[in-house]
């Protein structure tokens, strides 16, 4: 007897045009946050909030996609573990070293 590995994805079309209306909002969002200026006195903190304003908003907009598009969101949750767990070492790994880098830049050790 063979199996059937068809799921029932409902109505693709509308779970898509979700998906682009979220990822247009969230454009707007990004161009949003970047016009927005914070204090010169902030200085290199206010650098630093642009970038991860912008960078959370992109990890939204890859999960969104990820999900619907890559089809996570019928895979086994093992599968999607596959994904995600080394999408979020990522994610981790880069801040780090956003973080490390401007720390070096923003407060230099003494001779």
């Amino acid at each position: 007897m063979a199996h059937s590995h068809e799921h029932d994805h409902g109505n693709v079309i509308k779970e898509y045009m979700k998906v682009f209306w979220t990822l247009c909002g969230l454009t707007v969002l990004t161009v949003v946050a970047a016009k927005v200026h914070f204090p010169l006195t902030w200085g290199t903190p206010g650098d630093i909030l642009h970038v991860t304003i912008g960078i959370i908003i992109a990890v939204i907009k890859v999960i969104a996609v990820m999900y619907v598009f890559m089809h996570l969101k019928f895979d086994n949750p093992l599968i999607r573990a596959f994904v995600y767990v080394p999408t979020f070492l990522f994610l981790v790994l880069t801040f780090a070293l956003n973080f490390l880098e401007t720390w070096h830049y923003t407060y230099p050790t003494l001779p």
